[in-house]
């Protein structure tokens, strides 16, 4: 049996998570006193795409895929997994949107939950975090930005070439 107890991160290892660096060690302390272990057995939805999002969970252990539907479509793709140290539902502790796609434990997966209003009570503790957290965020998602477009542009640049010779073969 797992003691939940030991399963909360310690301040300095989210400080470690790309996400939690903006915070001081007090702030993430009163996010861990705020938040949750909990334990997923396998083959478990943690959450679904389409329901309401309530919070972010860390995976202290374990591995869970990514599923996403197509809603041309309606074909659920596996997109990726996420293993100890990574997270999901950092988007609903900024806002009230629905789940973009579905969580599913592939193995036994200890987790930690920061809800949306224990997140919020820290962040809006003062301006001067309120401020830090936004800015940090602005800079990831610019990076996150100018990946998508070099992807973006690098498929197409691949699907006209390919495109094309396929067009002068015929």
């Amino acid at each position: 049996m797992v003691d939940l107890s030991q399963l909360k991160p310690s301040p300095e290892k989210l400080k470690e998570i790309k996400l939690f660096a903006a915070f001081s060690l007090e702030e993430l302390q009163r996010l861990i006193n705020s938040g949750e272990a909990m334990i997923f057995e396998p083959h478990t939805n943690v959450v679904i795409e389409g329901e309401l999002s309530w919070g972010l969970y860390l995976v202290i252990n374990g591995v869970v895929g990514i599923y996403k539907t197509n809603k041309a479509s309606g074909d659920v793709y596996d997109i990726g997994q996420l293993k100890s140290g990574q997270y999901f539902g950092e988007m609903s502790l900024i806002d009230e949107s629905p789940r973009s796609a579905t969580i599913r434990t592939l193995t036994e997966t200890h987790t930690f939950f920061i809800g949306r209003e224990g997140f919020q009570s820290v962040l809006t503790s003062s301006n001067d975090t309120k401020l830090r957290f936004y800015e940090h965020c602005v800079r990831d998602l610019v990076v996150r930005l100018r990946e998508v477009n070099d992807s973006y542009v690098t498929s197409q640049f691949q699907l006209w070439k390919t495109m094309l010779s396929s067009k002068e073969v015929a």
